[in-house]
This record gives C-alpha cells, structure tokens and sequence, in this order.
C-alpha cells in the first residue's frame, strides 16, 4: 500500500515540472513509439515514470541477424532539443552490452544511485549484421531523495488507510476431491457369499443400488470382488451383478476359504439310471455380434469413451428374452481387470439386429496397452443354439494421456 500511494504522489511531482516547462522555451513531450514493435522494445520503465535505486529495465531485443544490444541514459535538456544539439549531448550506459537475444525478459539492471536526481531519457541502441536500430523512452524521473513533504504526505495516507475498516475476504472454497475408492453398485437385488462361488453359505445381501466398498478379489481367478457391507459384514459377489467405480487397479487378492465337505447320501433305494441331459434344440436363436466399435480410440484417459455394439440373431429361431453385454477392459501386459460396464438389449426374432451402447472410463496405467473383451449374454438368459461364438476381443489400444 505504501508503494501505491509512493506511486502516485511521484508522479504528481512529476508532472508538476512538465507544466512549468510548457510555459518556457521547451516543451517535454513523452517518447515512445506509437507501435511497438514487438522484436525491438523498452516496455519498463514506461515514459513519465519515477524510478529509484536500482531498477530493471525490461524488454524485447530480438531482431534478425542481431549481434549485441546497450541500454544508455542521459539527463533530458528542454531548453536544447534541436537535433544538432541532441546528438551532440552524450549518452551513459544503463547496462552492459549484452550479445545474445532477449524476448520480453529484463534487458539489464539500472542503478540509478550513480544519477542526479531529474528528468531523464533511455536509449537502446541494437545492433545487427547490416544495420542499427535506436528504441527511445522519456521522460524518466530519477527520485532517490524525494523532498520532505512528500514523506510527510505517504505517512499520513498510511494512517487514513490504517483507521478504515478491514475489508473481510470471503474463505476460498475447497474444491471438491474425486472418490477413487473402488466401489460395487449392486445391478438387481444380490446375494453376499463366504466364498467366491454359490457352493458357499449366504452372509449378507446388497440390494439394487446400494454401494459396498470393494477390498479386493477372489486369488482364485474368479474374479469375484471381496466386499465390505455397511453393517460392517464382509463376503464376496459375483462381478456380472455389480456396476464398478473408482479405481480397481492395485486390489488385493483374497483367498476365498475352503469349501465345507460334502456329506456322501447313504442310498435308501436303488438309485435311478442317470438321465440324459437335453439335446441342444435343432433350432433356435444364435445370438452372434454383427459390430463393436470403440469411441474415440484410442480411449483418454479420465474421459468416458463408447462401446457401440449391434447385436445379431444369426439362429432359425426367437429370442424370446433380452441379456446382458458385458465389457472388460484389462492391462495387456499382466491381464489385469481395470474396469467393467454391462450393456442391455432386448428380445430378437430370427434374422433381427439392434443396436446398442455403454461407456467405460478408464483413469490409470495411460501410455499402456489396454484390451477390450466383450462377453454377449453373459448370464446365459437366452436358449441358443450356439454357445461358442458370444465372445469378441476387440483391437487393443494405447490408453492416451489426457486429463491424468
């Protein structure tokens, strides 16, 4: 603040000899160039400044073919302004004469102690391989040893500002932090195991749409995600049920415990001949996929991209029922699972397609190959007649960098 008011009161000083000159046999006027030109400039200090102690004088020396530039000062005479008499008054150097380019950078420092106080102009003069170029400022004040009254006046404008009222700044808002913690939302109304399969006893239950922290996954390949319930009970959950957010990268493996043993029936009876498990249907649906397309691809990183699939029914026979789409999109280099979506469609008749989409973001590992697996009818809703041609493993991409 005392600088501010400093400012004002010197420039005042300033221009308070300006107007006397105009009533002499000289007028000041302010050079400086009416276009700058942005290769050749002095952009601090400005015409009609006061500078004291030592100052750096700021600019551009950038012109093509240049070989060395100097900054000079010299007192500004009003009373001899002709051009004879101008370029007879010799100039100080400011700087030292510097040989390599500067662009909007200080051009060298300015001890104005060495200097009477009074009115001064600043020359730089840049040299280049074919010719000479001048940028002119004035005029500069020299202050170093302001007058009396002058100090008098900043201390009692301190004072003023000192008994007004503070002004409050409001609090800087905290931005809101990112939850990256791995989270399951429960699909449709689920059951929570001891282990990672429906041989072990139920522990718990995760209803649709409520979110469980996720503390790892099943060592046994599975994929099963090891959860922690709110009531502080934890157990596993099969992955084609759950929705996954936050970051799966990194989560533990969990070693499901073992399987209580079976107890072996004593036969009461003669048991019944084994039967015959069902012919597959000589017709039938075949559920097959007629497009996957990835976009953008290659996916960035921390930006939802789309999986847009058309589903197929290639069979002689109706989908009487819809199914699910799932999507899996792991590291190249170790197989690990980074992120799932699941996509739904709907009921097919013989020959029918329909088109359908999801969205996956992945937000770790970029500059990495990534695989995208997509699994059609995952859960096995649709009798077809062909069981073996659901799977598409899309083009591998490089996951670019972007928002991480």
């Amino acid at each position: 603040m005392r600088t501010r008011i400093y400012g004002i009161l010197v420039i005042t000083l300033l221009l308070i000899p300006l107007a006397i000159a105009q009533n002499g046999s000289g007028v000041i006027e302010p050079t400086g160039d009416a276009t700058v030109n942005p290769d050749a400039n002095i952009s601090f200090p400005p015409p009609v400044y006061v500078v004291r102690d030592s100052v750096d004088i700021r600019g551009t020396a950038n012109l093509p073919n240049l070989t060395s530039f100097l900054v000079e000062f010299r007192p500004l005479d009003v009373d001899d302004m002709g051009d004879d008499a101008e370029e007879e008054r010799p100039w100080f150097p400011a700087t030292v004469t510097q040989f390599e380019p500067v662009l909007n950078d200080i051009l060298g420092p300015w001890n104005t102690l060495t200097a009477r106080d009074g009115l001064y102009e600043l020359r730089m003069t840049i040299n280049t391989s074919d010719s000479q170029e001048y940028v002119r400022v004035s005029p500069i004040r020299v202050e170093n040893n302001p007058p009396p009254f002058v100090e008098d006046v900043v201390a009692e404008a301190e004072e003023r500002v000192e008994e007004a009222e503070p002004v409050e700044e409001p609090e800087p808002t905290a931005e809101p932090v990112e939850d990256t913690s791995p989270r399951a939302v429960a699909l449709v109304n689920s059951n929570v195991r001891s282990g990672d399969s429906t041989d072990y006893g139920i522990v718990g239950f995760l209803l649709e749409g409520e979110t469980a922290d996720i503390r790892g996954v099943s060592s046994r390949g599975t994929r099963w995600f090891f959860i922690q319930l709110d009531n502080g009970v934890s157990g596993f959950i099969h992955p084609n049920i759950v929705r996954t957010e936050g970051f799966l990268s990194g989560l533990s493996l969990i070693n499901p415990p073992p399987l209580p043993p079976t107890p072996i029936p004593i036969p009461t009876t003669i048991p019944a001949p084994p039967v015959a498990a069902p012919p597959v249907p000589a017709t039938g649906a075949d559920l097959v996929f007629a497009g996957v397309q990835v976009v953008p691809h290659p996916p960035r990183c921390r930006e939802a991209y789309q999986i847009n699939v058309t589903v197929r029914n290639a069979g002689n026979g109706d989908a009487h029922s819809g199914g699910i789409i799932e999507v899996r999109d792991s590291l190249q280099s170790d197989g690990r699972l980074l992120g799932t979506t699941q996509i739904a469609f709907g009921p097919l008749a013989a020959g029918a397609q329909q088109s359908v989409f999801g969205h996956l973001t992945m937000n770790l590992h970029f500059n990495e190959t990534h695989n995208v697996n997509l699994y059609l009818d995952v859960n096995s809703q649709v009798a077809e007649t062909n069981e073996n041609n659901n799977h598409h493993a899309d083009a591998p991409y490089i996951l670019q960098r972007a928002g991480c």
